[in-house]
C-alpha cells in the first residue's frame, strides 16, 4: 500500500476522467490527478510520484516535489492558522502542511517560517509537522562519525555560530570561525563533522579537515 509523506514507483493501471489510476504490486490503487497527466502515458507505463492525503482524506499522488517528506527537518512557512492548528506552505499546489496546535512550541505567527520535522500521524497516517523535535532529533546514540560528510539544516543562530540539524536526526554547532560563506537559519548545507565530545555534542564544519581538504 502507498504510504504519506513518500516517494513510490507505481504503474498506471487503469486511465478515468478524474486522472491515471496508479497502483503497487499489491493492486493498491492512488489517483494522479489530471493536472500531471500526459497525453503519452499508457496503462502500464511506471511513473515515480509522491503520495499524500487530499482534504477529502484520500490518498492522492503528484509529480511535484515537496518541500518536506516524512522523516526531514525544515523551515516552512506559516500561511493560515484555525482554532485547530497552522498550515505551512509544502509546496504542493492546493495541499499545505497541518501544524497541530499540540505539536507547537511557542507562539506561530502567519507570515513567519519556523524550523519543522514531518512524520506520518500513527492514528490517521496523514503527514503532520512539529515544532516539538526532541523526539525526532537528539545526540542520545550517534550514528555519525569524524570526517563524515554529512547534510545540514540551520536551525537557530547564536552569538557563537549556528545550531544545525544534522541528516535529519542529530544536534550540531557549525562555529563562526568555520564559516567561509554566508549562512541563515533554514539553509541547506553540507558538511563534515568535525568533533563528537564524549557527551555526544557534535561540532561541524562547511570544508573537510587535512589531507582531503588541500
Amino acid at each position: 500500500m502507498p504510504t504519506a509523506g513518500h516517494y513510490h514507483t507505481l504503474r498506471v493501471n487503469r486511465i478515468s476522467d478524474h486522472g491515471l489510476y496508479l497502483a503497487d504490486e499489491e493492486q493498491a490503487e492512488v489517483l494522479l490527478p489530471n493536472r500531471y497527466v500526459s497525453l503519452t502515458d499508457r496503462v502500464g507505463d511506471e511513473k515515480e510520484v509522491f503520495v499524500y492525503h487530499d482534504s477529502e482524506d484520500r490518498l492522492v499522488a503528484t509529480t511535484e516535489t515537496p518541500l518536506l517528506r516524512a522523516g526531514e527537518a525544515g523551515y516552512l512557512k506559516v500561511v493560515d492558522k484555525t482554532p485547530h492548528g497552522a498550515f505551512l506552505d509544502w509546496g504542493l499546489f492546493g495541499k499545505d502542511l497541518f501544524l497541530p496546535n499540540r505539536n507547537q512550541q511557542g507562539g506561530i505567527l502567519t507570515g513567519h517560517s519556523y524550523i519543522v520535522y514531518l512524520y506520518e500521524d500513527d492514528i490517521t497516517g496523514r503527514c503532520v509537522a512539529t515544532t516539538k523535535l526532541k523526539s525526532f532529533i537528539n545526540n542520545d546514540t550517534i550514528d555519525v562519525r569524524p570526517r563524515q560528510e554529512v547534510r545540514l539544516l540551520g536551525a537557530s543562530e547564536s552569538p557563537i555560530g549556528f545550531r544545525v540539524i544534522i541528516d535529519n536526526r542529530h544536534w550540531g554547532m557549525l562555529y563562526r570561525n568555520q564559516l567561509f560563506r554566508p549562512v541563515a537559519v533554514g539553509d541547506r548545507l553540507t558538511g563534515y563533522v568535525r568533533r563528537i565530545t564524549e557527551d555526544n555534542r557534535i561540532d561541524v564544519s562547511l570544508q573537510q579537515q587535512g589531507v582531503a581538504q588541500v
